[in-house]
């Protein structure tokens, strides 16, 4: 259920995910913003200072994550009913959902 954050916003009531410390979203409503750029950019900038970073690009109709890094495939699932990322530069993890 939401519960009510400061100025009103909704925040949503989650469950933190295991092994990560910080969720940065970036979005928009409006198509062809420059949302993947900037994800992407984000995402190998932040492995550049040495962090551990995984890039899931949630868009169902056409990610082009995938193609910024150049990485290409379908990520298989293991024998442990979960599905690795797929890496890229040998540092980002990237999850096509």
């Amino acid at each position: 259920m939401p519960e009510s954050g400061a100025q009103g916003e909704r925040v949503l009531s989650q469950t933190p995910l295991d092994g990560v410390k910080q969720v940065i979203a970036v979005s928009s409503c409006k198509g062809g913003v420059g949302k993947s750029t900037v994800a992407t950019n984000l995402a190998l900038a932040l492995a550049a200072q040495g962090k551990k970073v995984g890039l899931a690009d949630v868009d169902i109709y056409g990610p082009s994550a995938p193609t910024m890094l150049g990485v290409g495939g379908q990520p298989q699932p293991d024998g442990n009913e979960k599905i690795p990322p797929l890496t890229a530069h040998g540092k980002i993890g990237r999850a096509h959902v």
